[in-house]
C-alpha cells in the first residue's frame, strides 16, 4: 500500500513537469524539448504573458530566435519591474543558434532572472540578450 501511494505521488510530481509547455493563454501547447516562440507570438503575448509561460514550464529551456522587440517599451519595462525579485523557478530562454546546452533541472532559471533578461532586451531592442539565460554572469542571483 505504501509503495502504491509513493508511485501515485511520483506520478503527480512527474505530471507537474509534464511533456507539454502551457505558455500564455494565447499560446499553443508545445513539447518542452522543442518549445519555441516566434517573433509574432512575442508581440501578441507581451513580455508578462511570456514570463508567465516560462514560469509554468519547469523542465527544459524555451527556444526564441533573436528578435527585434521595438514593439515593447517603457510600459512593459514598468510591468516587468514587479517580477525582478521573484525566485519562483522558471524555464530558461535560449537561442536556436546556441551551442550551449540549456535544458534540464540543472539549468532552471527564475522568474526574476527572466524578467531582468526581458528588461535588458527591451532596452537593447532585441531579445533574447544571450545564448542561454542561465549562463550570463551579469544576471547572477
Amino acid at each position: 500500500m505504501k509503495n502504491a501511494l509513493l508511485m501515485l505521488l511520483a506520478g503527480f510530481v512527474l505530471a507537474g513537469c509534464g511533456s507539454v509547455w502551457k505558455g500564455p493563454e494565447a499560446a499553443p501547447v508545445r513539447k518542452p524539448d522543442n518549445a519555441s516562440v516566434t517573433a509574432q507570438e512575442l508581440k501578441t503575448w507581451g513580455p508578462v504573458n511570456l514570463l508567465q509561460g516560462l514560469k509554468s514550464h519547469c523542465c527544459n529551456g524555451v527556444m526564441i530566435e533573436k528578435t527585434a522587440v521595438a514593439f515593447w517599451g517603457e510600459a512593459e519595462i514598468a510591468e516587468l519591474q514587479k517580477y525582478v525579485d521573484d525566485t519562483t523557478p522558471s524555464a530558461p530562454v535560449y537561442r536556436p543558434s546556441s551551442a550551449v546546452m540549456c535544458h534540464g533541472p540543472k539549468y532552471v532559471s527564475s522568474v526574476g532572472r527572466e524578467a531582468r533578461h526581458l528588461i535588458e532586451g527591451i532596452k537593447k531592442g532585441t531579445y533574447p540578450v544571450s545564448q542561454c539565460s542561465t549562463y550570463d554572469l551579469q544576471f547572477s542571483e
